[in-house]
């Protein structure tokens, strides 16, 4: 089985490495997989129209469209300048200003929100001096560092229903790492990034706050929605977007937004990572993996950290590696809070690194990143938090 997995991992790091098409670079190792792991010609076609009409593929397109429309209406009534001014304003530190707008965002679970902040940490950052890796690890990482413990993730939820745990507990032995990952993003931004002239004079912080507000008042809506009203994360896009389309967009200009939102590089993208995860749960993997850890009890601790790290790397979505591995392990280690911490870091590490992260591709592509030179700047900060999660809870 391992051997099986390498080859498949080895393929998609080679179709990186030679450039090849994002998409193709994903349905080529999933066809693989598929193959490897016993589906024959009918399952993969089955599989492959499963996964592109399921209900929560369709969701799924019709959310990134949405927030790739929401960004154009943003740029075209330049409330991306609004946001960065307000901050700056408010704060007087430039990174502060580049790394909290992919954080605020980062609190809202928005299936590719990294679209969202892309644009206003463009912005923020001066014209031709950064490497698009480097705004692509930016905007990406400090996305992702609430989902060690906000209890809004899908995958926290379901790690919590799954070993049957209190949230609280689970928040409060996974904290910490928010924190270091906080701290290895700026220590990477100290040794990557040139001077964008840090210090900036502070404004009055009321017209700041007002100018802020003006910029963000679209985002903040769909939060209050989500996190007050309890409306459904689709719903609440479509109504914030559809108001500010109609209020905010010159009617000249809706027709022209309506189509330039609609990029098929992503939202191919975005259907391929489906297909792919279609063959991980459709094959015979999991079986294979569940009859992995039924066998090999003396070597639990290793498998508790690569079978997680493999189900994120090869699916990039939290809910799969938690609702697939987890399940196998509820026997084993019961409720004991560290062994789930341990587990649940360990497959959040995988989908950080994960090229089928649709936040990491959708990154990539708005700034025109090479991929596999992202890496340069995520390994080792993921690395060191799985390394620090073996020693503390292991």
């Amino acid at each position: 089985m391992w051997v099986r997995l390498a080859l498949i991992v080895g393929l998609l790091l080679f179709l990186l490495v030679i450039k090849a098409n994002l998409s193709l670079s994903i349905l080529l190792p999933g066809i693989l997989l598929a193959i490897l792991f016993r589906m024959n010609a009918r399952g993969i076609i089955i599989s492959v129209y499963h996964s592109l009409t399921s209900f929560s593929t369709i969701r799924l397109l019709l959310i990134i469209y949405l927030v790739l429309l929401l960004v154009e209406i943003q740029k075209t009534k330049g409330s991306l300048r609004k946001l960065v001014r307000g901050m700056e304003g408010l704060f007087g530190n430039k990174w502060l200003t580049i790394t909290l707008s992919p954080a605020l965002i980062g609190l809202l679970p928005m299936p590719g929100g990294a679209l969202v902040s892309a644009p206003t940490l463009d912005e923020a950052l001066p014209k031709g001096k950064v490497k698009p890796e480097l705004k692509t690890f930016i905007n990406y990482w400090f996305r992702h560092i609430w989902e060690f413990f906000w209890p809004l993730y899908q995958g926290f939820i379901v790690t919590v229903a799954i070993f049957g745990i209190r949230t609280v507990e689970l928040m409060k032995n996974q904290f910490y790492f928010m924190i270091i990952a906080v701290a290895l993003g700026y220590i990477s931004m100290a040794i990557f990034l040139p001077s964008v002239g840090n210090n900036l004079p502070k404004e009055n912080p009321g017209k700041s706050l007002l100018i802020l507000a003006k910029g963000t008042w679209e985002i903040l809506a769909i939060v209050v929605f989500i996190l007050i009203f309890n409306v459904d994360l689709l719903l609440s896009l479509l109504i914030v977007t559809i108001f500010s389309f109609l209020i905010s967009v010159p009617l000249n200009k809706k027709f022209r937004i309506l189509l330039k939102a609609f990029n098929v590089n992503i939202l191919l993208l975005i259907a391929s990572v489906m297909i792919f995860k279609g063959f991980v749960l459709n094959s015979s993997l999991s079986q294979l993996l569940k009859g992995n850890i039924s066998g090999s009890k003396t070597l639990l601790p290793v498998l508790m950290v690569s079978i997680p790290f493999s189900l994120g790397f090869l699916t990039g979505v939290n809910t799969a590696f938690a609702g697939i591995a987890f399940p196998l392990f509820v026997s084993i280690v019961g409720q004991n809070i560290n062994y789930i911490s341990l587990l649940y870091i360990s497959g959040f590490s995988g989908v950080l690194l994960s090229p089928l992260h649709l936040c990491l591709v959708l990154s990539a592509e708005y700034y025109g990143a090479k991929l596999f030179k992202v890496y340069k700047y995520i390994t080792v900060p993921v690395l060191v938090i799985l390394f620090l999660a073996i020693i503390i809870f292991a």
